[in-house]
């Protein structure tokens, strides 16, 4: 894009630099900090660029003050980029993928940050970091086939929130949590099919037309707490 530039597709993790240990002594921008901390202003490493980013504000040397350090050179950079509308970034917003075209003709309301996939009779959402609605996660628990959660998570993003359900998801439909990736504020599941958690818990009973996702509860009790999970990576959803 150019120093300045608009960008439209961000750089994705698989991005690498490749240094020669040959070619020394080089003045070079200083990239020597933590990946999302606090030196966005001065070191190329901190943050992702946004666009009408201006790459000379960054320091020079191994210092945010900017010094005399020099390096090795980099001699080659292999560049890969996320789809579209896709942005990098930490937990809820980064990484969270648009509602495309692919969605609205599987007949996708709310992809829940996911990618959509067509299945014979339904259709599938994966989002490695963690598939989301309204900033939370959803339970690790009571999340697998036949269950209330996933079949419920399945009508909201078919539906969308408050929607009119003209097809009940079957007992097909099915929920995959990344145990790679936890520490996640997530909606309250981890109850059985019972009418009296109802009104806190998505796994009590099944959403009716109008339902409001956001009375349920967040955590691990229908008061709602701090407790956290594994995300969401995958939905199977079949009608």
């Amino acid at each position: 894009y150019g120093n300045g530039g608009t960008i439209t597709e961000y750089a994705s993790d698989e991005c690498e630099g490749i240094s020669n240990y040959n070619v020394g002594g080089q003045v070079h921008w200083y990239g020597n900090c933590y990946k999302n901390g606090n030196e966005a202003h001065c070191c190329t490493n901190a943050a992702p660029l946004q666009s009408g980013f201006d790459w000379t504000k960054f320091s020079k040397g191994n210092s945010c003050g900017g010094d005399g350090d020099t390096d090795y050179v980099l001699a080659e950079v292999r560049c890969h980029f996320l789809p579209a509308g896709v942005k990098p970034g930490p937990w809820p917003n980064g990484m969270c993928f648009p509602l495309d075209n692919t969605c609205k003709q599987l007949g996708v309301t709310d992809n829940l940050c996911g990618q959509c996939q067509a299945l014979s009779g339904g259709f599938r959402l994966v989002n490695s970091i963690g598939l989301r609605f309204n900033g939370a996660s959803f339970d690790d628990n009571e999340i697998g086939q036949g269950s209330n959660q996933a079949r419920n998570i399945c009508m909201l993003a078919k539906y969308g929130n408050g929607g009119t359900i003209t097809q009940v998801a079957t007992a097909n439909s099915a929920g995959f949590s990344n145990y790679a990736v936890g520490g996640q504020v997530h909606w309250f599941g981890n109850c059985g099919f019972s009418s009296s958690y109802a009104h806190c818990c998505t796994n009590a009973a099944l959403v009716k037309s109008g339902f409001d996702w956001n009375q349920f509860a967040k955590g691990n009790s229908c008061s709602g707490d701090g407790d956290t999970d594994y995300v969401l990576e995958k939905v199977d959803c079949y009608f």
